[in-house]
C-alpha cells in the first residue's frame, strides 16, 4: 500500500473505530433500558447478561457498521478538505478516482465483513438471544416447545407435532402420514416421543397403521415401542424452518425453505423470496453508504461539518425509506420479489456513481 493510500486509510479507520465502540455502547445501552425490568425480576446475573449481549451484537452488525462508516467517511473527508489537504493532492496531479479508492475499498471491506456475520452468526444468535429473554419471564415449556405442522410433498410425509424442543430436537405427541404419489394414504404412524440420534428419527411408544388404496385401514395398528425411521428425509433444520420468523433465518435456509415450499400460496411465497432477497442485498448497503458519503463530506469540509451530516443522514434515511416502500410493494405484488430489495440499492449506487464523478 503506498503512502497516500496508507494514511487516507489511518485517516478513516481511527474515527470507524472509535464510532463502532460508542454505537455499540449505545445499543447495549437501549436494548439494557428495554429488558432492564425482565432482567431484574429473573435475577439475571452479569455474566448471562454478557452472554446475552454477546448474542445480540452480530445481528446489530448490519445496521451499526453502515451508520458508523458514513460517519467516519464524512469525519475523514471533512477534515482533510477543511485543512485543504484534497486541494493539495489534486494540485498534485492525484486523480479524484485514486483519492476515493482507499475510502471504496474500505466500503469492501465492510461488505464482506456484514456479508459473512449476516449470513452464519446474525440470525443463528439472534434467534438464541430471542430465547434467553423470553425465558426470563416464561416457563421453559412456554419457549422451547411449539406446534408445528409440516408438510414433504417430495417425500410425501405430513408431520403434525404438539411439542418440538429446539434444543435437542425432541419431539412429542407425533402423527406423521406417509401418502402414495397418487395422494392417497399409504401408512400412518402416531408416537408419544420422537428423538434425534446417530443422524436418523427414533420414534417411542407408538403404533402404525396400514392403508389401501381407497383409504381403508388394513387390519388393527401395530404398537411399538422404539422405531428406527431410517426412510425419512426430513432433518431437525426443515422444522426449525417452520418455527423461525424468517428474520432469524440466513438467505441460505429461506432458499432452502422456498425451494421445499413450493405449494404455498404465490402470495406467501413472494414473502419470503422478498425477505431472501433483502437479507442478500443489506451487506451492500455498506458499499453505497461510501458513494454517498464521499462527494458529500469533501463538498461540505468548508462550510463546516454538520450541514454534512445532515444532508448524508438524509439521504441515508431517504434510502433505507425508499428500500421499505419498495418491498412493501414487492411483498404486495406490485414488483417482481429481487426489485423490491434491490431497487433501492441500484438507484442510489448510480446517484453515488454520478456525485463521485461530478468531484472531478
Amino acid at each position: 500500500m503506498k503512502i497516500l493510500a496508507r494514511y487516507l486509510f489511518k485517516n478513516l479507520m481511527r474515527p470507524m473505530v472509535y464510532l463502532t465502540m460508542a454505537f455499540t455502547l449505545l445499543f447495549i445501552v437501549g436494548d439494557l433500558m428495554d429488558n432492564a425490568s425482565e432482567f431484574m425480576e429473573a435475577g439475571t446475573s452479569p455474566l448471562e447478561l454478557g452472554y446475552y449481549y454477546a448474542l445480540r451484537l452480530p445481528s446489530m452488525v448490519i445496521m451499526i457498521v453502515p451508520l458508523c462508516l458514513l460517519l467516519a467517511v464524512l469525519y475523514s473527508l471533512s477534515a482533510l478538505t477543511r485543512h485543504s489537504e484534497i486541494t493539495a493532492m489534486r494540485a498534485s496531479g492525484i486523480s479524484i478516482y485514486r483519492i476515493v479508492r482507499p475510502y471504496l475499498l474500505m466500503g469492501i471491506l465492510c461488505l464482506v465483513f456484514t456479508a459473512v456475520v449476516n449470513e452464519y452468526t446474525g440470525p443463528k444468535f439472534a434467534y438464541r438471544a430471542d430465547q434467553f429473554v423470553k425465558n426470563q419471564t416464561h416457563s421453559d415449556e412456554q419457549v422451547y416447545y411449539q406446534q408445528i405442522a409440516f408438510k414433504n410433498p417430495a417425500a410425501g410425509n405430513i408431520w403434525y407435532i404438539q411439542k418440538f424442543d429446539t434444543r435437542d430436537y425432541t419431539m412429542r405427541d407425533i402423527e406423521l402420514t406417509q401418502q402414495r404419489k397418487d395422494g392417497s394414504d399409504l401408512r400412518k404412524y402416531t408416537a408419544e416421543k420422537a428423538r434425534w440420534m446417530d443422524g436418523r428419527w427414533w420414534f417411542e411408544n407408538g403404533s402404525v397403521q396400514e392403508y389401501d388404496r381407497q383409504g381403508n385401514r388394513k387390519g388393527i395398528a401395530e404398537p411399538f415401542q422404539a422405531l428406527e425411521m431410517r426412510d425419512l428425509s426430513e432433518l431437525p433444520e426443515d422444522f426449525m424452518g417452520e418455527i423461525k420468523d424468517p428474520a432469524y433465518q440466513s438467505s441460505a435456509e429461506l432458499w432452502e425453505y422456498i425451494q421445499t415450499h413450493q405449494f404455498l400460496s404465490p402470495e406467501t411465497l413472494t414473502k419470503y423470496e422478498v425477505d431472501f432477497h433483502h437479507r442478500l442485498s443489506m451487506p451492500f448497503v455498506c458499499l453505497i453508504i461510501v458513494m454517498i458519503g464521499i462527494p458529500v463530506g469533501a463538498h461540505t469540509g468548508r462550510k463546516g461539518a454538520f450541514a454534512g451530516i445532515m444532508l448524508a443522514l438524509g439521504m441515508f434515511f431517504a434510502f433505507y425509506a425508499t428500500q421499505f416502500t419498495m418491498e412493501y410493494l414487492a411483498k404486495q405484488m406490485y414488483l417482481a420479489p429481487w426489485l423490491g430489495p434491490w431497487g433501492a440499492l441500484i438507484a442510489f449506487s448510480i446517484i453515488g456513481g454520478i456525485m463521485i464523478h461530478r468531484m472531478r
